[in-house]
């Protein structure tokens, strides 16, 4: 065999298992216990860098904000970790230097998160001050004030950028009357206002035990967890958890919103409801948006509106599947001048994929990409214990990683002209932010 060909089935050999899902069976197997306080852990193995991360996530993301209090949930994740019942903000940056540890938190929608790394020398500290911040924060007036200056300053950095403008007015517009509705990190009306007493009542509500779902993996084991971690989060109190109602509505008809902005360019977004992440649709969905638009440079968007007009800078289509609702919209950022020939491209591939079946190729070529990416996008240890702890929350079953390549194989064009159908409503939600009147928007 020539060296052309031998390098041809090397790489073969080296591709074929992410082609085939084989991957995904070697990802680590996680062993899953529920403490007395019913918190659930789950624990992987994966010892080939000595390094450790832990994910905590509670069901505390912005659908719990209370009525014009938006931004609660977002700045108590963030002020978890400005002190502890012995620890100041300070103390606390100076045992993370020390240990170079990498603490963290963000808030979603449905959830929040709170993260750490830490070298494996040293488990025992960073165990110790991930269980302090995460069971006993003490929220310090003066560093909440400060957080909230920078969440109010991160807001007025965003009135700037087009796009953010533009997915704002496309979530209020399409969850009107829902929690969805609302901007994760708030106003800055309602961030102003927010008090410590604020944060310690939704703190004290939510972040619970039993509301929670805590990933540790990497260079441990389940023995080190149960000696090292499970005493500190057995102090933990389970308590009961409030559940609001959640109106499940979705804006009806046609909604356009333009909004007049001195920019360069114009920023779309063309959208409608869709399903939640538990729904079986969730996957010819997946790879029908492959298809459609998820940024390859192959997907029908990008072909038709990019390549063949040349009339996007970017274009993209994008699945949101959350716990309650979902949504999908199209993304588009073209010329002013642009906007109506590019916006009118896409609603027709919208309906083409309504009134006829993808090709056999398409089919296979977004199924082959969604399974071989699958198990990239998790092969950082961090990122793989996220997803771990996401499977969960959403109660996807422990064995999802193998069950993906399954699931996405058994997708028929069928299965995918059904779910164009059911789903897509091109004149749903209609969003502009651009000069109105270089755009000629209707």
């Amino acid at each position: 065999m020539n060296r052309k060909k031998t390098c041809i089935v090397f790489i073969f050999v080296l591709i074929a298992p992410l082609l085939t899902g084989a991957y995904c069976l070697g990802m680590p197997k996680a062993q899953e216990i529920e403490l007395p306080n019913h918190l659930k852990l789950l624990v992987f193995e994966e010892h080939s860098i000595p390094m450790v991360s832990m994910e905590l996530l509670v069901s505390a993301g912005s659908v719990r904000d209370p009525q014009d209090m938006e931004g609660l949930a977002h700045l108590t994740v963030n002020s978890v970790l400005l002190g502890t019942r012995f620890l100041s903000f300070d103390e606390v940056n100076n045992r993370l230097d020390f240990i170079g540890g990498n603490l963290y938190a963000d808030c979603f929608k449905d959830s929040a998160m709170v993260g750490l790394q830490v070298l494996k020398k040293d488990l025992e500290k960073g165990i110790g001050l991930f269980t302090e911040i995460v069971v006993h924060p003490s929220f310090p007036k003066a560093d909440v004030d400060g957080q909230k200056d920078d969440i109010i300053g991160a807001l007025r950095a965003k009135e700037d950028e087009p796009l953010e403008v533009a997915s704002l007015a496309f979530d209020k517009a399409l969850f009107a009357g829902t929690p969805y509705a609302g901007p994760i990190e708030g106003t800055e009306k309602s961030v102003a206002a927010l008090t410590i007493q604020d944060i310690s009542k939704f703190y004290t509500a939510y972040y619970r035990p039993n509301n929670s779902v805590l990933v540790v993996g990497g260079d441990i084991t389940l023995e080190e967890v149960k000696t090292l971690m499970v005493p500190a989060l057995t102090e933990w109190q389970a308590a009961e958890v409030p559940q609001p109602s959640f109106r499940k509505e979705f804006a009806e008809g046609a909604v356009n919103v333009a909004i007049d902005k001195p920019v360069s360019q114009a920023t779309i977004i063309i959208g409608c409801p869709a399903l939640e992440r538990a729904s079986e649709d969730y996957y010819p969905f997946q790879v029908m948006n492959q298809i459609l638009g998820s940024g390859d440079l192959s997907s029908r968007l990008m072909t038709e509106i990019r390549i063949k007009k040349g009339l996007a800078y970017a274009v993209e289509s994008y699945l949101s599947a959350r716990k309650q609702l979902g949504s999908f919209r199209v993304i588009i950022q073209t010329k002013d001048s642009s906007a109506k020939e590019a916006t009118a491209l896409a609603r027709k591939e919208l309906e083409r994929l309504k009134r006829e079946p993808v090709s056999e190729a398409e089919l296979q070529g977004a199924k082959k990409f969604l399974i071989g990416n699958f198990p990239l996008k998790y092969s950082a240890q961090q990122d793989f214990a996220r997803f771990l702890a996401q499977i969960e929350f959403y109660g996807l079953g422990s064995d999802y990683p193998e069950m993906y390549p399954k699931l996405i194989n058994a997708v028929t064009a069928e299965d995918i002209l059904r779910v164009a159908k059911k789903y897509l409503n091109p004149d749903n939600v209609f969003v502009i932010v651009a000069d109105l009147k270089k755009a000629q928007i209707e």
